[in-house]
């Protein structure tokens, strides 16, 4: 499955990251993993990833009348974690990065939208 990911810049630092995975489930089963190999996103910024998702054994039978239930109320409920590896920069210093987030993302079915993100640091 093709998916774009935004990646987000709140700090003052620029951000060169040299791998990017983020792993999405649903309903505590993993589903499969997205990777990315480089990137840039500058201080306070944004930069959009398009990348494939690779699915690894997916069991949505256990899940299928919970998955109907989403989707006839219209939202799917996905996990994240989400790894980074890299530098940020600050004018000519970088310093280096490795960070994990995990996120609980409400997925709009008819418009392809997140409803709703909660994330924290691991």
């Amino acid at each position: 499955m093709f998916l774009t990911i935004k990646v987000c810049n709140a700090d003052v630092y620029s951000m060169d990251y040299s791998m990017l995975d983020v792993a999405v489930g649903y309903r505590g089963k993993m589903l499969g993993h997205v990777k990315s190999d480089h990137g840039h996103v500058r201080a306070l910024g944004s930069s959009y990833v398009d990348a494939e998702l690779e699915f690894d054994g997916v069991e949505v039978f256990s899940n299928v009348v919970f998955l109907l239930e989403d989707l006839a109320k219209g939202t799917v409920p996905l996990d994240t974690v989400t790894t980074v590896e890299g530098r940020v920069g600050l004018f000519f210093f970088g310093f280096p990065l490795k960070a994990k987030v995990s996120c609980e993302v409400s997925v709009n079915t008819n418009n392809q939208t997140i409803v709703r993100q909660d994330c924290y640091p691991e």
